[in-house]
């Protein structure tokens, strides 16, 4: 698919979600997009590069977290990056 394709699909799912849901889709792009912006200017720094590489280690003999666990964690992050935008809460859980 190419990337206008991929941006008229987006756009099509944009405009079959309920006005409700609106507020929770714009938090989601807004925190996606400074996460994107935010991955390109740190990619190859060399904190980065050594967080991975702890990461790796963990992920052989650090903790295991259940999939509860890292819903949990992934929604607290959320709602503190969307705090900054104005409070706009989660309507839903994942």
């Amino acid at each position: 698919m190419s990337d206008q394709e991929m941006k008229n699909e987006a756009i099509r799912l944009i405009n079959e979600i309920d006005a409700d849901r609106m507020e929770d889709l714009l938090a989601c792009l807004r925190v996606f997009r400074e996460q994107q912006d935010y991955a390109s200017s740190y990619s190859n720094s060399p904190e980065v590069i050594e967080q991975l590489n702890r990461s790796l280690r963990e992920a052989k003999t650090g903790p295991f977290y259940t999939t509860e666990e890292v819903f949990s964690e992934v929604r607290r992050d959320l709602r503190d990056r969307m705090d900054r935008f104005g409070n706009i809460r989660l309507q839903s859980e994942f």
